[in-house]
């Protein structure tokens, strides 16, 4: 974990997008389980089981966003650990659950399935804005090092393009095998892969690296990330690409050409990582 941002509650703004889409995230993962229980006290009628549903994805959603838009620290927070990447997890497991129980639970099942995959972009948006927000109150009161603009380097580039093309490829080809043969697993599998091949596909990008007495500060077009030092464990500097190695997970890499001051950039690593 980075170091400690600032929560102040009263020295930091509302927060109503973080908390809508919060607030969407729980109503998805709470709204279909009403439906069994509305079921189970002999409410069967179609228009009143749908009502259930609208009603409870909307109180819990406004609820939700009321309590967390006017407690922006939580964001903050919540960014500061890597439990926010379980929010995405938890949804894609509610979506295999549904997935599962689809011949003895029926309508529920489907509910839980379909509102699964959505909750898992939501969970996906939740930990980004959240990592972007404890980025932003980690970095506020300190002082910039460097910093420098650079997108992958070219061999990196390729290794994404391949395998964000046999994602998406095979993603394809397994839809269109099962709606050929009517196979209901091959057809949700491919729509859930697809997305991820497309990301990988669309990434790589230049993005701007910011070095602060902190840690490393990685600002992309919607997301901003931030790394401790301490997180951070060595560095390579060649030709082609600057490489900094994370104790855990994928590593850093920048093209080298596109480096305004290498020089610079270099001597701000090398007082604060090990050199490769």
């Amino acid at each position: 974990m980075g170091p400690a941002a600032s929560t102040d509650g009263e020295d930091a703004a509302s927060d109503p997008l973080f908390g809508g889409v919060s607030g969407a995230y729980l109503g998805l993962i709470l709204a279909p389980p009403v439906i069994p229980l509305i079921e189970r006290v002999g409410v069967t009628e179609a228009w009143t089981l749908y009502l259930a549903l609208i009603v409870t994805f909307g109180l819990v959603t406004t609820g939700t966003a009321w309590i967390l838009t006017s407690r922006p620290t939580v964001a903050v927070t919540l960014g500061a650990t890597r439990a926010r990447w379980l929010l995405p997890v938890i949804a894609v497991g509610y979506a295999v659950v549904g997935f599962a129980s689809l011949e003895t639970t029926g309508i529920s099942g489907v509910l839980a399935f379909f509102f699964g995959l959505l909750a898992f972009l939501l969970g996906v948006a939740i930990a980004t804005m959240a990592q972007t927000r404890y980025a932003a109150a980690v970095t506020a009161d300190t002082n910039e090092l460097t910093r420098w603009r650079a997108s992958w380097p070219e061999s990196a580039q390729r290794r994404r393009l391949h395998v964000g093309g046999a994602i998406a490829g095979v993603a394809t080809i397994g839809f269109a095998v099962g709606a050929v043969f009517d196979i209901a697993l091959l057809q949700y599998s491919g729509q859930v892969l697809f997305p991820a091949g497309f990301v990988l596909l669309s990434t790589g990008g230049s993005r701007t690296a910011v070095a602060t007495e902190r840690g490393l500060e990685i600002r992309l077009p919607v997301a901003r990330r931030f790394y401790a030092w301490e997180d951070l464990e060595s560095y390579d500097l060649d030709a082609e690409s600057l490489v900094i190695t994370r104790r855990w997970g994928s590593d850093l890499r920048f093209a080298t050409a596109e480096i305004d001051d290498v020089s610079l950039v270099e001597w701000t690593l090398a007082e604060r990582l090990s050199d490769d």
